[in-house]
């Protein structure tokens, strides 16, 4: 009797296991990226981490920057909204919020960010070269967008590539 119930048990434990796996599985490739606010106007990006380093860029105070997941001493490696990746000082910076690493794109070209899903459509702002934005939705052609800034709109797919 006690083999029939261990053996059950284990039946359904390893039941359970496989069905749990697939989704642990998927929630591991839903990588995140943290989005931080800088707190400080000239806030400045460096080559390396420390303030020895050369200054590559400086961001304004509520400018938003991905968080790049590497710190080193106490600096945070980070990627500034027109792609300029460097090292500033953690004390600077405050979480935002954070995005799925695979919504995380860059414009490859100047290009027009409408209010619809069409050309015709009023423009409500450009981006430019380089500049990254979270891709929330695709439609046909089109993709909704929102800067890091909080504009949202939509921007032809061809003008975006996946940022690595």
């Amino acid at each position: 009797m006690k083999r029939k119930i261990l053996v059950m048990l284990l039946s359904v434990l390893l039941v359970a296991s496989m069905l749990i796996a697939p989704l642990s599985a998927s929630a591991a490739s839903k990588k995140t990226v943290q989005i931080m606010q800088v707190t400080v106007d000239g806030a400045r990006v460096r080559s390396g981490p420390g303030s020895s380093y050369d200054v590559v860029t400086s961001v304004k105070n509520g400018a938003k920057v991905f968080y790049l997941g590497k710190e080193k001493s106490s600096f945070y490696y980070v990627r500034t909204d027109h792609g300029v990746k460097g090292y500033m000082y953690k004390g600077f910076l405050k979480s935002y919020g954070a995005a799925y690493a695979s919504q995380v794109y860059y414009a490859t070209q100047r290009t027009k960010v409408y209010k619809k899903a069409s050309s015709g459509s009023s423009k409500k702002t450009t981006l430019t070269k380089g500049q990254h934005v979270i891709v929330y939705q695709v439609k046909g052609n089109w993709a909704y967008i929102k800067t890091l800034g909080g504009t949202g709109g939509f921007v032809k797919k061809s003008a975006l590539k996946k940022a690595k």
